[in-house]
């Protein structure tokens, strides 16, 4: 149960506050929270959405709880966009 202590740390942090508050974080905090996740062992993937006139650029954080569930979040590098997103 080590996984689920250090996923329960670091998803308690004030990063993951931050997002889950819908404020926007800079691309330094980004490296920080996949930092965090690295050097915990915590498995993920990451994506980036360029903005457009419809939608802000956007970074997408998937993070792997255990092989059947997985948090999604949705960032905002620009002022307009949500934090969740639909599953796929």
């Amino acid at each position: 149960m080590l996984f689920d202590s250090h996923i329960m740390g670091v998803l308690s942090g004030t990063l993951f506050r931050k997002i889950l508050n819908n404020e926007q974080i800079t691309l330094y905090e980004y490296n920080v929270l996949t930092n965090l996740l690295i050097n915990n062992n915590i498995p993920y993937d990451t994506a980036f959405v360029s903005g457009t006139r419809k939608n802000p650029a956007s970074l997408q954080l998937t993070i792997h709880i255990n092989p059947t569930t997985t948090l999604v979040l949705v960032i905002a590098l620009e002022p307009g966009s949500s934090v969740f997103s639909p599953s796929p």
